[in-house]
Parts: C-alpha cells; structure tokens; sequence
C-alpha cells in the first residue's frame, strides 16, 4: 500500500496505536513500523502508544508518553485492531487523520482509510510485504520485530492461512538478519509456572458432547502460581491438537459484575469450522477460526459451548 508510505512522508508527527492486551502481532507491528520509519525518516517524530500490554510486553521497548496536543497535529496508524473499542489510547480520535492497517475480519470502519487484508496471517505480514515489494533494506531490528509478530500470529506458520507469498516474506526477513532460535525461544519457550498452568489445563478440562473441549480456568488458579490474567488467557493452545477436539475454548476468570457474578475472557478455537459469527453475537470477533470474547458469565459460557457443539454436529 504505497498509499501509507504517502501519507507517513506527509505528516512530520505519526502516532502508532494497537489493541488492548497487546500479543507480538500488535507490538511488533507498532515497534517493526516505528523502527522503519525513524531509520528511514530520521527527521521525523513518531511514537508508540498505549499502556495495556500483554505477556510479550517486556520483549519490547517501552511505550511512549506524548501530550494531547501532539497527538491532535498527527498522522495516527493503528495497527491489528478491528474495532474502535479495543484501540488501547482513545487519543487517537483527535489525530489530524487515522489510518487502519489490519488482519482481522472487517468488523466496522473506524478510519479515514483503511487497509485491511484478512486473508494474512499477521498484520507484521501485511507490513512485511508491502517492504518487500518495495524492495527495502531493514535493520536487524526492525526485521525481528515483524518475524516476532508473524511467528505468533501464525504459530509458526501452521494455520490455514499460510501461503507460499506467507513463507517468502518470512524468507525476506530472515535475509535481513533475522536470529531465529533467538526469536522462537523468546517467543515459546515458557517457565515453570507457565509449564504448572498448562497442566492445570490439561487435567482440568471438560468435553461438551463429543468434540468440544474447553476449559474454566479459575483466578486462584493462575494467580498462586504468580501468573497474570494476560499470561492465563493465551494457554488456548493447550488444548489444540487433538484429532477428537473439533473445537476447543478456554474461559479464564477476569472480574466480576454488578451482581457479584464471576466474569470470563473466552477464546475460542478450531481447526476448519468456522467459529467468529460466535463470538460476534457475544461482542466478541477475530478470526474465522480463532476468536475472543469477554466479560462472560458462566450461563454465556454455557450458550457457547451449545453452539460450538451444534457447530461440530454439522461436521460430523
């Protein structure tokens, strides 16, 4: 989209926002772009924004802290978000002008342009290419930051949206010197706790009928282990892989509401069927068949998991 790259040489102020608990798509988008433009645009000004980060947050620098004032004369990029309300700064509506650039599913237009392509795997992808096309010469450190990205996002290059475009631009990055058993470690690698958490999972989790499996995972569960809700909620993976399980969810306790009832973060997962019109009625989305959903009671974990199953059944 050389469009962006006309709109970043005409704004002298570029502001960078992601989404709320940010993975390594969205830090790595933000931070890979950042990199690019300060070591391409040296006289410019940009930052990074947004104070809610996940896990992988302290694999990045620290974000920056810019007045109301700045971020009004602005070009504003924001980066793997789909919808408005998860934009992690609500600053970014007062930038002088607000471009999207994202992977997810098309939930509303919240831009003055828009560059969505939902048929990458990564918004580091979406990026990564368009350098590529361009034929540009990144630093170590801008290239870590989009292969950081793209490896999360696809899990290592094994979901339905990987292509042979997918692997060449990986191949890209790694031409500019990407460190791969560096990258790999620090992104998958995990600690005791992380290790004790995953087994929780593992010896805790339920069927639904036959081919949906899931998971509720207690507060106290992950946090007599040190671990954070953001650390909690990215173990879906534990429960992928299996040939029964069609489907697979975990529901992490986050909360309460008014009434005193414990609230839920859901993801949801699945192989081939397509699961995000789910999470959508429940203000959830993502991915066709890797998806979120929050603030559930357990009745709404219930419906869910009714309509995964019925999902399933039709598969069968």
């Amino acid at each position: 989209m050389d469009r962006l790259i006309d709109l970043i040489e005409q704004y002298p102020i570029i502001t960078l926002f992601r989404h709320q608990a940010a993975d390594c798509d969205a830090l790595g988008a933000q931070f890979g772009l950042k990199q690019w433009i300060m070591e391409r645009y040296p006289d410019k000004q940009v930052y990074a924004l947004g104070t809610s980060l996940g896990s992988h947050g302290k694999d990045f620098p620290s974000i920056d802290c810019v007045s109301d004032a700045l971020i009004k004369d602005s070009l504003a990029i924001i980066l793997d978000t789909a919808n408005a309300q998860r934009i992690d700064d609500e600053r970014w509506q007062s930038a002088a002008y607000k471009v999207k650039v994202d992977h997810h599913i098309f939930v509303e237009r919240y831009g003055d342009e828009e560059w969505i392509e939902d048929g990458k795997g990564a918004t580091c992808e979406i990026l990564a290419h368009l350098f590529q096309q361009r034929k540009e010469v990144l630093s170590k450190q801008c290239a870590e930051y989009l292969y950081l990205g793209m490896i999360t996002d696809t899990m290592q290059f094994s979901i339905a949206a990987t292509t042979p475009q997918m692997l060449q631009t990986a191949a890209y990055l790694l031409a500019q010197g990407v460190d791969v058993v560096k990258l790999h470690q620090l992104n998958f690698a995990k600690s005791k706790q992380d290790f004790a958490l995953e087994n929780y999972i593992r010896a805790n989790y339920q069927l639904f009928e036959e081919h949906v499996a899931y998971c509720i995972v207690p507060k106290q569960a992950y946090e007599q282990l040190g671990l954070s809700f953001n650390e909690a909620k990215e173990k879906i993976y534990t429960l992928g892989n299996v040939n029964e399980f069609y489907t697979w969810a975990l529901f992490v306790e986050n909360g309460k509401n008014e009434a005193g009832e414990k609230l839920y973060n859901g993801s949801l997962r699945s192989r081939t069927i397509i699961i995000n019109d789910i999470a959508t009625r429940f203000s959830g989305g993502g991915h066709r068949r890797a998806c979120g959903v929050k603030q559930l009671t357990k009745t709404d974990i219930q419906t869910i998991l009714t309509l995964l199953a019925a999902k399933c059944r039709e598969v069968i």
